[in-house]
């Protein structure tokens, strides 16, 4: 019975054994799966992260690369005497100079050429400058990987100090934009891709009417507007209106992998030759320093809001270009709502959307910024940034400035005449009640219709006005400067507000903004 007894309980032990080694295999089974899960749910989410940071990565270096490279051809453009473009029209004696095609840049063009060596240089236009012999040419070239286009700047270096060194006569090559986009194809029967550089040598920058051509399937998504004088430099939309690419509303650039578009971002510019005014950095560091441009002057808070005229009047054009394009109505001071088809390159609102689109995008990440545009009641235009309300928002936080420019570009969206009249007092008002604002910079290009009780404005209006804003200022923690810019006109109540609140008066008459034509 003894023996009996001890083989039982050995196989009872034995049984323990294997199921508590059973168990322990068990719980081994479920920690190493669910380390694996952990594991792996670990590094989807690093691939997630890196993915994302990727992209916020490549978005802000696509945005710094734009702002540095246009920037510069900016600067050269409104420093230039004149620009050397094509044109299918030809020039007028004497003219030569300003063709692109003329003998005298073949030469030049030709060294561009070689030095932008496998990826080519197709011209756009040259920016002469009175310092040097030859134009400071730009053109476009294919990226190095092969997915997209560049701006490239070809010419004499430039120094540490601004100054064009050209004492070897020799030019120099240099990128100003990367990820210039490509035209896509978004039909059932998209053609055969080639290699860029196959579109780029048929692609043709001659203007004609003021524009270079829309764009082809694959070319360079860039198309240039230009004016009769040929001294404006402004990218528009590089396609026809047709549905299949009616989701693209300007030039832009594009960062691709080999399968997929990365990030996108339209490409706005205008700029002048031998503008006088001009956005410009007097203390060009990363802390921002100081902005001025023709419109806001002396920018250097960080608290700042921006409140415009986004009235009918302002659609009136101050630089007319060569021949005739779609019936469009305008302003036109003294005479009221015109409608004509003869071709406007630039109205005062495009050009206060230019300017305020640099300052936007050059503004420091850290400012924060408020938004407004005034007409009258019930009008278009009078509005605030919907996105962020009435408190002030720091433009380096994720989709603010992008959101900002937007806002500002969606001022001409509707036809003039739904624009409104100039009732500025709510937008003023709101302002002095934020007391986190220590600037206002204030645009109006004409006088008011009502004063601010409703009733009709006057000369008597002026000095009452710009009192009960200043008075304003005694109940605030922080003082409100009003910087104000008069548009077209002299305005006494402007000035008047912008002395009494330790503001900036600024005038702007059609010459500063561009040589127009008469008409």
């Amino acid at each position: 019975m003894t023996r009996l007894h001890q083989l039982i309980n050995q196989r009872k032990n034995h049984k323990r054994r294997r199921e508590a080694g059973i168990v322990s295999m068990t719980e081994a089974m479920v920690a190493t799966v669910a380390t694996s899960l952990v594991i792996g749910a670990s590094a989807l989410g690093l691939r997630t992260t890196e993915t994302l940071i990727g992209q916020s990565t490549d978005k802000a270096t696509l945005r710094q690369n734009t702002t540095n490279g246009m920037r510069l051809m900016r600067s050269e453009i409104e420093r230039s005497i004149h620009l050397v473009v094509k044109s299918s029209e030809g020039f007028p004696e004497g003219k030569n100079h300003l063709d692109l095609s003329d003998s005298r840049y073949t030469n030049s063009l030709t060294t561009c050429e070689n030095l932008a060596g496998a990826g080519g240089f197709k011209p756009i236009f040259g920016a002469k400058m009175i310092e040097l012999t030859d134009p400071v040419f730009y053109g476009v070239s294919t990226a190095t990987n092969g997915l997209g286009y560049t701006l490239k700047r070809c010419g004499a270096p430039l120094k540490l100090d601004g100054n064009y060194d050209d004492e070897t006569e020799k030019s120099f090559v240099s990128t100003i934009l990367e990820d210039i986009g490509r035209i896509p194809c978004n039909s059932d029967e998209c053609p055969t891709e080639q290699e860029l550089g196959t579109y780029l040598t048929t692609s043709d920058f001659t203007f004609e009417q003021g524009f270079t051509p829309y764009r082809e399937v694959y070319e360079p998504a860039i198309r240039i507007e230009t004016d009769s004088n040929y001294k404006l430099i402004k990218f528009v939309d590089p396609t026809e209106e047709t549905p299949d690419n009616d989701n693209i509303n300007a030039s832009y650039l594009e960062k691709r992998s080999n399968t997929k578009s990365i990030t996108k971002k339209d490409l706005h510019f205008a700029a002048f030759a031998r503008a006088d005014k001009r956005v410009n950095d007097l203390d060009d560091d990363s802390n921002g320093g100081i902005l001025s441009g023709a419109f806001f002057q002396n920018i250097t808070s960080d608290r700042v809001r921006f409140v415009v005229d986004g009235s009918g009047s302002m659609s009136a054009c101050v630089l007319w270009g060569d021949g005739y394009a779609q019936w469009r109505k305008f302003y036109k001071p003294g005479h009221g709502y015109i409608t004509t088809n003869r071709r406007c390159a630039l109205t005062r609102m495009e050009s206060l959307q230019k300017e305020l689109a640099v300052i936007l995008d050059k503004l420091p990440d850290d400012t924060r910024i408020g938004l407004r545009s005034f007409s009258s009641y019930g009008y278009e235009n009078h509005k605030v940034w919907k996105d962020y309300g009435t408190k002030l928002k720091r433009l380096g936080d994720e989709g603010v400035r992008d959101s900002a420019i937007a806002f500002v570009y969606s001022l001409d969206d509707e036809t003039p005449s739904s624009w409104g009249g100039t009732d500025p007092w709510d937008a003023i008002q709101a302002a002095f009640n934020d007391q986190e604002t220590d600037a206002l910079y204030f645009l109006s290009d004409g006088k008011p219709n009502r004063d601010r009780n409703g009733g009709y404005w006057g000369s008597s209006d002026e000095d009452p006005t710009a009192n009960y804003y200043a008075g304003l200022n005694t109940g605030r923690d922080v003082v409100l400067k009003v910087h104000t810019t008069a548009l077209g006109l002299e305005s006494a109540w402007m000035e008047q507000l912008a002395e009494r609140t330790g503001g900036h008066y600024n005038e702007v008459d059609r010459d500063s903004i561009g040589d127009a034509t008469s008409g």
